[in-house]
């Protein structure tokens, strides 16, 4: 079959107004898990053992008689995409993808889609436009000059702090698994003799760190005051088989903007990790933050940059990873919510680390959506 010039043509314009529909119909999709996870219905459905009445579901969720036909429609749409199921006479049950938006102890998907499109958060997107014309941080926009780390420390909004702390774990744990190569066999843990985590939350990738090294590896935890008051030592580094933790773990407190602490000095680090960190600064704070580092790091120590890279301009073959995250979608959320912060491709990043004086001496995908850089001192 002969395809004209003109058909061809026709084609592509089908197919590029199928992209832009795409783009303004995602915004409707979250909006609408946005309902089933304030209604809790993930939660309410793993509870059934057998599909549950539409009307049953709505009086558990607390839906009026009123909302009942647009709480339907909504249901019936995300059965349509596979976050539910739906059968006959408006029955409706869970399958895998609404196992994994319940939100109960353990951290989990569900936690990082509520964090990810909470009031808070919607609130500085609907700024981005105005942000990005005067360089400004969506957030900080929207929450009267507040950052979303600050907004998230104030005693009336830990709920929001709590989610988020709780979707950053999540995140550690799904993005090391899965992918060709793991994290733990991807560097030599056991050359390690101390292993310190910048901005490491409750301790998800360092207790896992220390693990692969062995029993005579020593950490330390390095956050924000109100991240290590939750850090559960004997609960989070005893789970990984790490004895005697409270020996073996230090924990401090401090700004990354200023010099390490006396103990840091003292602990001899030759490991340094950050993940998803260092994305969360400006290009100046980041350095400054790097040579910070470096004054605490032994002479032949190494940092390792856990990061999922954004691709390079043009790059039009990995704008997906695996498990469906998009580095550059994620890269804006990142500018959206942190004061000059984004993820970057490998070439900025080099490029940051050289202006610290460090040099890039590997970097090997691991998980199913990161990427393991290691520098050492130039």
């Amino acid at each position: 079959m002969v395809v004209s010039a003109q058909n061809v043509e026709e084609m592509d314009k089908q197919k590029a107004t199928a992209l832009v529909w795409q783009a303004i119909q995602g915004q409707w999709m979250s909006s609408c898990l946005g309902v089933l996870l304030e209604l809790h219905i993930p939660d309410l459905l793993a509870k059934e053992n057998e599909p549950i009445a539409l009307k049953d579901l709505a009086e558990k969720a607390g839906v009026s008689e009123a909302g009942l036909d647009p709480f339907y429609k909504v249901l019936r749409v995300m059965a349509q995409y596979n976050l539910l199921e739906e059968h006959t006479g408006k029955l409706f049950s869970s399958n895998v993808a609404t196992g994994l938006l319940v939100r109960g102890k353990d951290p989990s998907l569900g936690h990082m889609a509520a964090h990810q499109i909470n009031t808070p958060k919607l609130e500085a997107w609907k700024v981005l436009p105005e942000a990005v014309k005067t360089g400004q941080t969506a957030f900080v926009l929207a929450h009267n000059g507040e950052t979303m780390y600050q907004y998230g420390e104030r005693p009336e909004n830990a709920e929001f702090g709590a989610e988020f702390m709780q979707s950053m774990t999540y995140f550690t744990q799904h993005s090391l698994q899965g992918g060709i190569q793991s994290l733990r066999d991807a560097y030599d843990w056991k050359s390690a003799k101390c292993i310190m985590d910048v901005g490491g939350g409750r301790g998800e990738l360092l207790s896992n760190c220390m693990s692969w090294a062995g029993p005579k590896v020593k950490g330390v935890l390095f956050d924000r005051p109100f991240v290590i008051e939750g850090v559960d030592l004997p609960g989070m580094f005893g789970a990984k088989g790490i004895e005697h933790a409270e020996e073996s773990v230090t924990l401090v407190v401090g700004d990354v903007m200023q010099p390490f602490p006396d103990k840091v000095q003292k602990a001899d680090v030759d490991t340094l990790v950050m993940k998803h960190f260092l994305s969360a600064f400006n290009d100046k704070d980041a350095i400054l933050i790097l040579k910070h580092c470096s004054q605490v790091l032994a002479p032949q120590g190494k940092i390792l940059l856990l990061q999922t890279l954004v691709p390079e301009a043009g790059d039009r073959k990995n704008n997906t990873c695996s498990d469906g995250v998009s580095p550059g979608l994620f890269s804006i959320e990142i500018l959206a919510m942190c004061p000059g912060g984004s993820w970057k491709p490998l070439s900025e990043w080099e490029e940051l680390f050289t202006a610290a004086k460090l040099k890039l001496e590997s970097v090997k995908a691991v998980g199913c959506n990161m990427h393991l850089m290691c520098f050492v001192k130039a």
